[in-house]
């Protein structure tokens, strides 16, 4: 009996031998590594200006997961200024993309994905101003007589500079909120924004200042473009949002976008005659692709 046991485990056991010998290896499958991106919230609860920005980023990342693999996206934690946000990066902590304004300095600091996310429109600006003050800006026909009057811009904004350069007086603000007070309250005499972030500002804050208007008759022109900016050294997360952008200006999907958020505001400048300012801005890289006409926008040819 004893034998018979021995004979039947032994038997067992070469089976269980031969079994492995002959199995197929099994390879341990590596999970997936997910790519954070971290990008900055908005600066106030009433603001949505960068909404396309945020739908342009993850649509990006979206159509790069076969190649680059899965990712999380999400908005910091902390508000920060756009300085330190920009500062934030460059030194690698938490946040690892912003959009911003094309400058010289910034391309020294930071690494750009050189496709502009607004085709250029951002450079159109309206000016809002107090009602009480159209009266003034009604005789406004050159650039010159414009130059009386006090702007209103942030103080880490780039258009400040832009706008000193170019002969204007301005008054900056730390708070975005707080330029819309300031407007108002007569610290500075119009206010520019961009044709896409004038007229929602304006309807979220009719209610808290119902004098606050958009001038009908003047636009400033500045080339501004926005670009993807990511720390220098993260040459694969700028590669991937190259990669995306790309696959979303072949496809259509990044002009659905543009015509999603921008189109009704583009309409509004159609509808109406200005008289456009152009001014220099020095702050740009001589690399932009302004010779690409397939990315930008040009309002003017439609309000000669």
């Amino acid at each position: 009996m004893i034998s018979l046991l021995r004979k039947i485990l032994f038997g067992l056991m070469c089976s269980f031998w031969l079994s492995e010998a002959n199995a197929i290896p099994v390879v341990p499958v590596q999970s997936e590594q997910v790519t954070e991106v971290i990008y900055p919230p908005p600066q106030s609860p009433l603001d949505t200006r960068d909404n396309d920005f945020i739908e342009i980023l993850r649509t990006a990342l979206e159509k790069t997961t076969d190649t680059y693999g899965p990712f999380t996206l999400h908005p910091t934690e902390v508000a920060m200024n756009p300085l330190r946000f920009r500062h934030e990066i460059m030194e690698g902590r938490g946040p690892n993309v912003i959009w911003a304004s094309v400058s010289q300095e910034r391309e020294e600091h930071l690494l750009s994905i050189k496709i502009p996310l607004r085709k250029g429109i951002l450079g159109y600006r309206l000016l809002l101003i107090n009602q009480t003050e159209q009266h003034k800006f009604s005789s406004v026909t050159n650039q010159g007589a414009l130059l009386q009057f006090r702007a209103g811009q942030g103080s880490t904004w780039i258009d400040s500079d832009i706008l000193r350069t170019n002969g204007f007086t301005v008054v900056t603000g730390s708070s975005y909120e707080g330029l819309f007070r300031m407007l108002m309250s007569g610290r500075f005499d119009f206010f520019p924004r961009g044709i896409n972030e004038i007229y929602p500002e304006l309807e979220k804050r009719h209610t808290k200042y119902p004098n606050m208007v958009i001038e009908p008759h003047i636009m400033l022109y500045y080339p501004l473009p926005k670009f993807f900016y990511v720390n220098k050294n993260n040459k694969k997360l700028a590669e991937r949002l190259r990669y995306g952008l790309n696959i979303m200006l072949k496809d259509g999907s990044f002009d659905r976008i543009f015509i999603q958020y921008n189109q009704h505001h583009i309409d509004n400048i159609h509808s109406s005659h200005w008289r456009v300012f152009t001014l220099t801005n020095p702050f740009l890289p001589e690399d932009i692709p302004f010779e690409q006409k397939e990315l930008w926008y040009d309002l003017t040819e439609d309000n000669n």
